[in-house]
């Protein structure tokens, strides 16, 4: 089960970045992330296996975020019919329910897509839930340090 969601996650992370760096891979079919998704489901709701010792505030985020999952992704067939935004929500999704399964939230890699300074084009960046917090604590010490400086 590891397997198909780490799958899931590679191709999100493949597809992500734009139809140009797929480099002439198939889109992955939506019914294999739909398929894996429902039996994670049933095992939450049933606690068996590794969901048995699960936290129940986990569990309900867990199905709230395959919830999420399972919309982004119903009526289409492939992963091509997903929108360069809607793959980046569809891997962060994915991404924390594994990081929740595994109990490694900080191992979970975030995606997003932003401006590159001088720029209109958007680029897709990924980094692990650390090193965002990292980045976000760095940048919080800068202000109160005074570091950064209005430039207008």
């Amino acid at each position: 089960m590891r397997g198909l969601l780490l799958l899931g996650v590679l191709w999100l992370a493949s597809t992500a970045a734009g139809a140009a760096d797929a480099a002439g891979r198939p889109p992955l079919a939506i019914s294999d992330i739909t398929a894996q998704q429902t039996q994670i489901r049933e095992d939450v709701i049933a606690q068996r296996g590794r969901y048995k010792d699960m936290p129940a505030a986990t569990r309900a985020d867990l199905l709230a975020k395959q919830a999420e999952v399972l919309a982004m992704v119903e009526g289409k067939t492939t992963s091509a019919e997903l929108s360069p935004h809607e793959q980046v929500e569809v891997f962060n999704r994915l991404e924390w329910i594994e990081a929740a399964i595994n109990d490694a939230e900080d191992e979970r890699m975030v995606c997003r897509r932003e401006k590159t300074i001088g720029s209109t084009r958007l680029t897709r960046v990924c980094r692990t839930a650390a090193q965002e917090r990292e980045a976000r604590d760095a940048a919080r010490g800068a202000l109160d340090r005074g570091d950064i400086q209005n430039r207008r």
